[in-house]
């Protein structure tokens, strides 16, 4: 395919908390004209050298299309090499990333640990665009620090969509147990109180830095992507500057397709259904499931935001 953007690959990336249909939302884009859908590539390496699945079912250093994006980018990559990243990742995004953030940090040098994760994850999106001739990458690492990170490295264009969910189902979806799909364990599982404060740092987060950092950016709410996909998908068609929603991506309220995706990590869910089409509803269990005084207790934590995002504060 022809090359669509060259050495500057353009990202749309999905900020906020996991658990928010964050990878529905990236099917949903990938079905608009020149727009791929690539999962989460934050700790892309330390998944790649560990050998998780794609959402193909094949690990993913034997996976065709993430092999050729790798050769692409590094011709015969070694398995040492790809651990040295694994660990150069780790280190930026879980130990060194409030110094990286510093304002006084930037621009940053390229023989400084930031720098150079900067140097491969540009690498890396210049390879998906090189090899797809993709107009745009979408990337649903949700991270706010990844994102941050993205928008400040010379070479990538960074448009922003953040993506809300109701606090209460966010946490309710915490406390379930979910097997992997792409590595031989459950999915972390973790208290309501935990998700709340979480909830709430990721999103402030968001509001701090990405905005301003992102050359485009809008909110939108997972509940109203249920309810409406169409509408969501024009909003931020017009607020990013994508091509017009596609039939196939607007059409069917019902359902999204999922034919021949490779996507990293995600909601196993999603990436099991591997072909025809995955029923889209909205998904209320918490109303019932969550505990009422962990409702309230989530509220309490969460309801200046809540307030802020159109959620009510009493649940029906």
């Amino acid at each position: 395919m022809t090359k669509s953007f060259g050495d500057r690959p353009r990202v749309l990336y999905v900020a906020g908390i996991p658990r928010t249909g964050s990878t529905v939302l990236g099917l949903l884009l990938g079905g608009m004209p020149n727009v791929l859908f690539v999962g989460e590539l934050n700790f892309f390496w330390r998944r790649f050298a560990h050998g998780h699945l794609c959402s193909c079912r094949r690990p993913l250093p034997d996976c065709p299309f993430w092999t050729a994006v790798v050769h692409q980018a590094y011709g015969d990559l070694t398995h040492h090499r790809a651990k040295e990243l694994a660990e150069l990742e780790r280190q930026v995004l879980r130990k060194q990333f409030l110094l990286g953030l510093a304002p006084a940090s930037w621009p940053v040098r390229t023989d400084r640990r930031v720098g150079m994760m900067l140097t491969e994850l540009v690498r890396l999106y210049q390879s998906i665009g090189q090899l797809t001739g993709a107009s745009w990458i979408v990337d649903t690492g949700k991270e706010p620090v990844f994102g941050t990170f993205l928008a400040r490295a010379d070479g990538v264009d960074l448009s922003t969509i953040h993506l809300v969910r109701d606090p209460r189902g966010v946490a309710f979806s915490w406390t379930k147990q979910i097997p992997s799909d792409s590595e031989p364990r459950d999915m972390p599982r973790k208290p309501a109180a935990a998700t709340a404060l979480d909830w709430m740092l990721q999103n402030m987060f968001v509001h701090l830095t990405l905005p301003r950092l992102s050359r485009a950016y809008v909110r939108v709410r997972y509940e109203d992507l249920t309810a409406s996909r169409a509408d969501v998908l024009r909003q931020i068609a017009q607020a990013i500057g994508l091509p017009m929603v596609s039939p196939t991506a607007a059409g069917d309220q019902r359902a999204v397709g999922m034919p021949g995706q490779h996507l990293v990590a995600g909601n196993p869910a999603v990436r099991q259904v591997h072909a025809g089409n995955l029923p889209l509803r909205l998904d209320e269990e918490w109303r019932t499931r969550l505990p009422r005084s962990q409702q309230r207790i989530v509220t309490a934590m969460c309801a200046s935001l809540m307030s802020r995002y159109g959620y009510p504060l009493r649940s029906a």
